[in-house]
């Protein structure tokens, strides 16, 4: 289940809902994208009661409890087992929940000083992520929940090391690029298509002050620069950057803003620049 993948298992999830059915008994493996959808899923059926069925292979269970998935959603969810016990050494998953813009800050430096001890020779890879990070968690106080209304607004981030690339995922389940973008009179009734080609291609925002928005762009353009891949979703509507090209399709209907960024390991590894 990833980044590429996980949409046809989000479309059964939502039928079940506020009482989803996580079917996640033939699990072979997953990505940082798919933790952090399962943990939008899990967090906003919190109080309904959210139903996961773990891996039926003991050491995918045991992988999956290591992320600390299970860890943020301390109650109003079952399982058809008890958890297993997290596997040694953990799995190379760092989860931050967002729970108000004064607490970024602090993510974010905790969030540097793991990849500084981790990769110490690729400081400028590693503010690439920093910043992304910042940007898009800002993006959820600031933008996602304006307008929101009749459910609360939460967001993660998930850093996943893999084997040859470091995958980031930031997610909400707000108002989406379209709500937020339709709120300046000038983009008002864009579709999620339109919404998602002007902020991710031409930088438009909400806001018509100069120097306000423009990062979902910024970020784009940093990981094309940098033989990266990016994904972003957003209601009905996918944007995929991959290498120079990009395109945008439609997916089952999701609240808010998902975003998944694949950098190349070695630029942490080698420090290049």
């Amino acid at each position: 289940m990833t980044v590429h993948t996980v949409d046809r298992a989000l479309q059964e999830w939502l039928r079940g809902f506020p009482k989803p059915l996580v079917d996640l008994s033939n699990l072979q493996r997953f990505d940082a994208y798919a933790i952090a959808l399962l943990l939008l899923i899990g967090k906003w059926a919190c109080d309904g009661g959210a139903r996961f069925l773990l891996p039926e292979r003991g050491d995918v269970a045991r992988a999956l409890v290591s992320t600390g998935l299970f860890g943020f959603l301390s109650r109003g969810y079952w399982t058809d087992r008890p958890l297993p016990e997290p596997a040694e050494g953990g799995t190379g998953f760092v989860i931050l929940e967002v729970k108000g813009e004064e607490g970024i800050g602090a993510l974010v430096d905790s969030l540097a000083q793991r990849l500084s001890a981790r990769f110490p020779f690729g400081e400028w890879a590693n503010r690439i992520i920093v910043k992304g990070v910042f940007e898009l968690l800002q993006n959820i106080p600031q933008h996602a929940g304006v307008g929101l209304h009749g459910r609360p607004l939460f967001g993660f981030a998930v850093l996943e090391e893999a084997e040859d690339h470091l995958h980031l995922a930031v997610v909400d389940q707000g108002v989406g690029l379209a709500g937020s973008l339709g709120l300046n009179p000038r983009y008002r009734g864009v579709t999620t298509a339109e919404a998602l080609e002007m902020v991710l291609v031409e930088g438009a925002s909400r806001f018509d002050d100069p120097g306000r928005g423009g990062a979902l762009r910024a970020i784009r353009e940093t990981v094309r620069a940098n033989a990266g891949e990016m994904y972003v979703r957003t209601g009905n509507g996918a944007f995929l950057q991959e290498d120079v090209e990009w395109s945008v399709g439609e997916v089952p209907e999701f609240p808010g803003v998902q975003v998944s960024i694949r950098l190349p390991r070695y630029l942490f590894e080698r420090g290049e620049n």
